[in-house]
């Protein structure tokens, strides 16, 4: 069995190669590699499980991804045979059918934590970060290819591995009226918290969430109290109050 080792998620090492995906993919078109000495399944789940474990940050599987797919479908176009390979009566077995079926297998499960991150995206949209889950992802099993209908196997193949376009999953920029959004929801389930529980990335984030936080108190859905300069900043949501109020 191939041995693949991720050094970061940039970088893998199994036989013969070890660099990023995008030298991976100048190997194959340089025919300097072979495509059956790549472990397609092996790097994908890989990505798979670093994704699944949290270990990608957003910008990570915006980078990640696309070059994954690029290589999937690079390796799938170099083993289909020639139209006219097909076309001779004397075909017989094709050697690399199962490494095509690889690639397909591959790309499937490669769609499937895409489709995953992006339906994650959405249902997050104005929610502030908490601790992920451990999720566990099941694994879908290959049906037997068997013998028969290899041409039409193979044009299904080749339907299959054109030019992949994943979409971008980039990491978002906070707005003003995101943060202002999100620290409303955080203070209608809580009605009280404090500015600094608010998780962040980095302090552009902490500002962006302050200017919105000052905003809010200008326009009366929060009131703020601080007990002596540099402490923690009181939030307390008042729209809802107000509403129970009236």
């Amino acid at each position: 069995m191939t041995s693949l080792a991720a050094v970061n998620p940039f970088l893998f090492t199994f036989l013969n190669f070890s660099g990023t995906l995008g030298e991976l993919a100048a190997e194959l078109r340089s025919e300097r590699l072979e495509p059956g000495e790549v472990p397609l399944l092996l790097l994908t789940r890989e990505v798979l499980a670093r994704a699944a474990a949290h270990q990608l940050r957003p910008e990570e599987h915006a980078e990640t991804l696309p070059l994954l797919a690029g290589v999937i479908a690079l390796k799938a176009r170099l083993l289909l045979p020639k139209p006219e390979a097909l076309a001779a009566d004397d075909a017989g077995e094709w050697d690399e059918l199962e490494e095509v079926l690889e690639s397909v297998e591959a790309l499937a499960e490669l769609d499937a934590l895409v489709s995953f991150l992006s339906q994650r995206r959405s249902e997050r949209a104005g929610l502030i970060a908490a601790r992920p889950l451990d999720l566990q992802l099941a694994r879908r099993a290959r049906p037997a290819a068997g013998s028969a209908g290899l041409a039409k196997l193979v044009k299904a193949a080749q339907s299959t591995v054109r030019e992949v376009q994943v979409p971008l999953l980039s990491r978002e920029r906070l707005t003003l009226a995101g943060a202002l959004r999100a620290l409303s929801a955080f203070g209608t389930r809580l009605r009280t918290f404090t500015f600094f529980s608010v998780s962040v990335n980095d302090w552009g984030e902490r500002a962006t969430y302050f200017s919105a936080l000052l905003e809010g108190v200008k326009d009366g859905t929060f009131s703020v109290q601080q007990a002596e300069p540099f402490a923690d900043i009181e939030v307390r949501h008042l729209r809802e109050e107000l509403e129970e109020v009236s």
